[in-house]
C-alpha cells in the first residue's frame, strides 16, 4: 500500500509540474513584470496602431490596437535606425491578452528608461538641470524612470534636461536629455 501511495503522489506531482510548464509555454505573459497600465493614443481617433512581434517596423505584424485601448507596459527598448530616441514598448492588451511591441509615439506614459552608447555607462543624477550642479548619484543603462519635468538647461549648449524619479529607489533628480528616451506623449 505504501508503494502504491508513493506512485500516486509521484504521478500527481508530474501532472502538476507538467501543467505548470504547459501554462507558462501557452501563456508567456504570465511571467511578465508589469510596469504600469495605461492607454494607446493617436492624433487620429480612427488610427490602427500596429502591434509587432519585435521592436522594429520591419518585424511581423501581429495585429493592431486602437486609441484608448488599455494596455499593460511590460518592457522598453531603445529605438533603432533613424529613430533611436523613439522607444519601443512591449505591451499586453488588457482585454485580449495579446502581447507585442508598439512604438512609443502611441503609448501614453511618463515612464521610460535610461540609455547611453556605452551599455556599462553610469549616468549622473544631478541636483539641478546643469552639469555644474552637485551629483546625487547615478543610474545605469536600462534603469526605469518616471519623467517628472522637462527643461532646457542654462548651459551654453542649451541641452534639454529631464527631471526623473527612479522607479526602484524613488530617487529624484535631473539627467541630461541625451540619456533619457523621452516618452513623446509627455515632453
Amino acid at each position: 500500500m505504501n508503494k502504491q501511495r508513493t506512485t500516486m503522489i509521484n504521478s500527481w506531482l508530474r501532472l502538476c509540474l507538467g501543467l505548470t510548464l504547459s501554462l507558462s509555454w501557452v501563456l508567456p505573459g504570465l511571467t511578465q513584470t508589469v510596469i504600469e497600465q495605461t492607454v494607446l493614443v493617436a492624433n487620429d481617433r480612427n488610427s490602427r496602431i500596429n502591434l509587432r512581434s519585435q521592436p522594429s517596423v520591419n518585424s511581423a505584424l501581429l495585429g493592431y490596437g486602437l486609441p484608448d485601448d488599455q494596455v499593460t507596459l511590460l518592457e522598453f527598448r531603445k529605438g533603432s535606425g533613424n529613430e533611436p530616441r523613439v522607444p519601443w514598448i512591449r505591451v499586453k492588451f488588457v482585454k485580449s491578452g495579446d502581447i507585442g511591441w508598439i512604438r512609443g509615439y502611441f503609448v501614453k506614459t511618463d515612464i521610460t528608461i535610461l540609455t547611453a552608447n556605452d551599455p556599462n555607462a553610469r549616468i549622473n543624477l544631478r541636483q539641478g538641470p546643469s552639469i555644474s550642479t552637485g551629483s546625487l548619484g547615478y543610474g545605469l543603462v536600462g534603469d526605469r524612470i518616471r519623467v517628472l519635468e522637462c527643461e532646457t538647461g542654462p548651459d551654453q549648449d542649451r541641452i534639454p534636461w529631464i527631471k526623473v524619479q527612479f522607479l526602484q529607489s524613488q530617487a529624484i533628480g535631473w539627467i541630461r536629455g541625451d540619456f533619457v528616451i523621452v516618452p513623446l506623449t509627455y515632453c
